[in-house]
């Protein structure tokens, strides 16, 4: 049965599972893969790390309200670069209102344009 390489086009015979015609063509083709999937993860985590250093900036000694918790307008958020659909994660309280984290930062949206941010 003839089929066609994954990686190089070219027509081989083999297995009716085998993918590729040679072991470099599918040590390329894997390679590639990987390579196009870390530049996609490590973009997004550039994002993720920019956003959590605007929050360090923002949520210094002096800026504080209390108990680790600051408020803050999103455009003043927006200005500095601040992305927010890149978080790491999300967090529904009893009240249901949902907090999106990014690493040890918290932040919750009001419908007054305003972000309550927490440390934990």
């Amino acid at each position: 049965m003839k089929k066609q390489c994954l990686n190089c086009k070219h027509e081989f015979q083999g297995r009716m599972d085998k993918k590729f015609c040679t072991t470099l063509c599918k040590s390329t083709y894997n390679n590639k893969l990987k390579r196009e999937s870390e530049s996609v993860t490590k973009a997004i985590d550039e994002i993720l790390h920019k956003n959590h250093r605007i929050l360090m900036e923002l949520c210094s000694v002096e800026n504080q309200t209390k108990y680790n918790q600051w408020t803050f307008l999103r455009k003043d958020l927006a200005k500095k670069g601040f992305q927010f659909d890149y978080f790491t994660g999300s967090y529904l309280n009893k009240q249901g209102k949902v907090y999106q984290y990014v690493y040890n930062f918290a932040w919750m949206e009001f419908s007054t344009q305003e972000i309550m941010i927490v440390k934990k």
